[in-house]
C-alpha cells in the first residue's frame, strides 16, 4: 500500500513538473494572457498620452519570442495616405514592466539626413576629445534622434544641442597590449570628457579591438575585450570587462 502511495505521489509530482514545463515553454513562445493585457494597456495609454491629437486604433497584436515583446500595428484613422489608405505604423511593447521600446509614429518621422549629418559631426568632435586622453581609440559612432521639424536643417552639432533622447555612444580601440585593468581606465577617461562636456548620453559600448599590422581596423579583426557603461551609472572596474573569445 505503502509503496502504491510513494508511486502515486511521485507519478503527480512529474505530471505537475511536466504541466511546469510545458507552460513555462509556451509562455516562452506565445506569451501569457496578463502579460499580453498589460502590454495593450500600456501602449493605449502611451498613444493617448503621445498622440493625444490622432485618432488610432491598435489591430490585434503577436508576441514576438525572439525579442520577448509584443508587437502590434496601429492604424490611424481619418487619415489618408497618398494612395488613398489610412497610415498603419508598427509598436513593440516589451519588458516586466511594459514599455513601449519601437515607436512607429516616431520612427516614420525621423529626419535621417539631419540624423546623420549630425551624427557624423558628433562623432568626429568625440573621437578627437577621446584620444587626447585615450590614445588607442580608433573609431566613434554616435546614434541619434531627430523628428521632423524639430531642428533647422542647417543646425550644426554643439553638446549643448537639445535632443529629446540621449544619445548611443559607441566606441572602438586598439587592443594591443592592453589589459582588462587598462580597458576599465579608459572606459572612465571615455566617461570623464562626457560628463566635463555636458553630453547628454544614455549608453556607451567599448570594444577594445585587435587590430592589423597597421593598428587599423579591418573586416578580420576581431573584438577581445567589450565595456559597457551608463551616463550616471557606477565606475567600470575591471571585473566588468569582458573578455570575449576569439
Amino acid at each position: 500500500m505503502k509503496k502504491r502511495k510513494k508511486r502515486k505521489s511521485l507519478y503527480i509530482a512529474l505530471l505537475v513538473l511536466l504541466a511546469l514545463f510545458i507552460g513555462s515553454l509556451y509562455n516562452s513562445l506565445n506569451g501569457n494572457p496578463l502579460s499580453k493585457w498589460l502590454a495593450g494597456r500600456e501602449l493605449q495609454h502611451f498613444l493617448a498620452e503621445r498622440y493625444p491629437e490622432k485618432r488610432l486604433r491598435i489591430e490585434k497584436g503577436f508576441y514576438n519570442f525572439k525579442f520577448k515583446n509584443y508587437e502590434y500595428r496601429v492604424k490611424e484613422i481619418g487619415a489618408d495616405a497618398d494612395k488613398g489608405e489610412a497610415p498603419e505604423y508598427e509598436f513593440s511593447v516589451g519588458g516586466w514592466i511594459p514599455k513601449v521600446k519601437v515607436d512607429g509614429i516616431r520612427s516614420a518621422n525621423l529626419d535621417t539626413a539631419l540624423m546623420e549629418r549630425l551624427s557624423a559631426e558628433a562623432a568626429a568632435a568625440l573621437k578627437g576629445a577621446f584620444a587626447r586622453r585615450v590614445p588607442a581609440v580608433r573609431e566613434v559612432t554616435v546614434q541619434l534622434e531627430v523628428v521632423k521639424g524639430q531642428l533647422a536643417e542647417n543646425t550644426a552639432w554643439t553638446p549643448s544641442l537639445k535632443l529629446d533622447e540621449p544619445l548611443y555612444i559607441h566606441v572602438v580601440t586598439d587592443a594591443a597590449g592592453a589589459s582588462k585593468e587598462q580597458v576599465a581606465e579608459a572606459a572612465g577617461e571615455i566617461a570623464a570628457v562626457l560628463d566635463a562636456g555636458g553630453y547628454d548620453y544614455g549608453h556607451v559600448t567599448i570594444n577594445a579591438n585587435v587590430m592589423d599590422d597597421k593598428g587599423e581596423k579591418q573586416k578580420n579583426t576581431y573584438v577581445k575585450y567589450v565595456a559597457r557603461f551608463d551616463k550616471g551609472g557606477e565606475k567600470v572596474s575591471a571585473k566588468d570587462v569582458e573578455e570575449v573569445s576569439k
